[in-house]
């Protein structure tokens, strides 16, 4: 995905995805920072998005995909401005709020129903929320380790 793609805008609707499907509808900080990394990824996205897709742990999905997932250290440094400032951005929108280190959503602002209305892309990751759900259900420091990310 380039640059002009790869916004904050769009980092929201990826980041209402990730919580809509997280338990209690919250995320840590250390998690909210992983969504971009995998969702602005053609490669990750349309795996997370195929409903075939049986997503286990990022263990398995990295043993069926190495490919896809060789590159999410780099792209995390390289969106972590953009993930900051995508979570300023939804808490400024009333969408989500900052609760004892959580990202907690606060109102749903993007609606899948429609996908015309929000384009491909934004639909795309929408769809890729339920089994991004289940990757970051496993503990922050074992994702952290798992795709390599060194802070």
């Amino acid at each position: 995905m380039n640059a002009l793609t790869t916004n904050e805008l769009l980092g929201t609707v990826a980041l209402q995805t990730a919580l809509q499907h997280a338990p209690d509808r919250r995320l840590p900080l250390s998690k909210a920072f992983l969504v971009l990394p995998l969702l602005f990824d053609g490669s990750i996205r349309g795996t997370l998005k195929n409903r075939r897709s049986v997503v286990v742990s990022s263990k398995d999905l990295i043993l069926s995909r190495p490919e896809a997932f060789t590159a999410v250290g780099t792209r995390f440094s390289d969106l972590s401005l953009t993930s900051l400032n995508t979570i300023l951005l939804a808490c400024e929108m009333g969408m989500a709020q900052l609760v004892d280190g959580d990202v907690v959503l606060e109102k749903v602002i993007f609606d899948d129903s429609r996908p015309a209305r929000i384009g491909k892309t934004a639909s795309d990751i929408m769809g890729a929320g339920p089994h991004l759900a289940t990757l970051l259900r496993e503990p922050a420091v074992d994702l952290y380790q798992t795709f390599r990310i060194a802070l």
